[in-house]
């Protein structure tokens, strides 16, 4: 069984849950039964800066929430703008690895590849 911290996994959130994505400026949306949100915050300043994106994906279920994640996005900055460092990394908040592993499988088929080619992050 792959692991939720893969790359590969947290790529494939992304591309299920932008296809299709929120309108330019929308927070928050609903895709693949899931409800995403996105928040954003930046530094800037002489030495360094750095921006963060932190997308929340919650497949809701009776009561409470199957599951729940949390995928942030660090991006740092020299005051020169040369890149210092950048990861992405998946927190599972709520839920089972195999329930999110599972939502992917099947709705990784529902995205066309055609698709691909117009997906903006």
């Amino acid at each position: 069984m792959l692991r939720l911290s893969r790359s590969r996994v947290i790529s494939d959130i992304e591309f299920i849950i932008n296809n299709p994505g929120p309108a330019l400026g929308q927070r928050k949306w609903i895709s693949k039964g899931t409800e995403c949100s996105v928040d954003r915050h930046s530094f800037v300043g002489d030495i360094y800066s750095f921006h963060v994106n932190i997308l929340q994906v919650r497949l809701p279920a009776v009561g409470s929430p199957k599951w729940k994640l949390l995928i942030i996005g660090e991006f740092w900055q020299s005051g020169e703008g040369e890149s210092i460092h950048s990861t992405k990394w998946l927190k599972l908040l709520q839920g089972k690895p195999g329930d999110v592993l599972k939502w992917i499988s099947m709705n990784r088929a529902s995205v066309s590849p055609s698709m691909s080619d117009s997906v903006t992050s």
